[in-house]
């Protein structure tokens, strides 16, 4: 397919190589125009603004897309499936597929989880919503890009589908972080800890990342803080007056953190938290 990707960060650069390396012709866009040299390499067309970026199908992978979403949908053509693999609110996704849908451009929420090395590897969880149709043309697309690819229903439930996701991830993170700082207090082999509890119902994908980060003192991102308050901001939109005090909590102490240390690590950084 002639795709246009737009966003080429720590995950969009990844997940375009893919396509790249399935033998779809790309045209990327990023707005720090470095960040698509390598893919160029590889066979990518540069794209210099937003608009250039176009194809068949238009996929955006971006830490705030609502600005870049509007532009995609003022430029893009009758017929074209955009792809929005970002993380945002639910009513801005439902929002979207109306617009696109009064241009004749189909519009699918399709947020992802499982990191870079998800990304590198193809092996993400991608959640969508939207329309069926459109979901089933551009389906091989996601295929090559996670292993597990569940289309939700209509627009804003893959977005709120991913909202669940981060709220899981959020109270997890901040529980592995306590429980590593736990056992450095305790005098524990982090190693063997890792060992025990890592095969038995505690263990996950999430924690083998934390703690190996945190086994190196390796605070840079997998996952960076502000972008995991900037979600759990949108858990809290999305939940109304359903109460989660669980995820506030952990909200409130991510927040304590980000006034020390910013925003920018990644999220083991909450092991701070067992530290003040």
């Amino acid at each position: 397919m002639q795709v246009g990707w737009i966003g080429t960060g720590t995950m969009g650069e990844p997940m375009a190589g893919r396509l790249l390396a399935a033998g779809h012709a790309l045209t990327v866009h990023n707005r720090t125009a470095g960040r698509t040299a390598r893919l160029v390499e590889r066979g990518a067309r540069a794209a210099p603004t937003v608009a250039a970026a176009g194809g068949e199908v238009v996929i955006t992978m971006l830490p705030a897309p609502r600005e870049v979403m509007d532009d995609v949908l003022a430029n893009a053509v009758p017929g074209t499936v955009v792809v929005d693999c970002s993380t945002s609110a639910p009513d801005l996704a439902r929002h979207w597929a109306e617009e696109g849908e009064r241009r004749g451009v189909s519009v699918l929420d399709a947020p992802v989880s499982g990191g870079p090395a998800g990304a590198k590897a193809g092996t993400l969880s991608i959640m969508v919503g939207g329309d069926a149709s459109a979901f089933a043309l551009v389906r091989p697309l996601l295929e090559t890009l996670g292993t597990t690819v569940v289309h939700h229903g209509p627009p804003g439930t893959g977005q709120l589908a991913k909202l669940v996701n981060q709220t899981v991830v959020a109270g997890a993170t901040l529980a592995a972080c306590e429980a590593y700082a736990l056992a450095v207090h305790g005098g524990l082999d982090i190693a063997k800890v890792l060992a025990s509890v890592g095969l038995g119902v505690a263990g996950s994908p999430l924690l083998d990342f934390l703690w190996s980060r945190l086994a190196a003192a390796d605070l840079e991102p997998g996952f960076k803080l502000d972008h995991l308050l900037k979600d759990l901001s949108l858990v809290h939109e999305a939940a109304g007056e359903l109460p989660m005090p669980a995820t506030e909590r952990a909200g409130e102490l991510a927040e304590r953190i980000r006034a020390v240390y910013g925003g920018e690590r990644g999220t083991q950084v909450l092991v701070k938290v067992a530290e003040r």
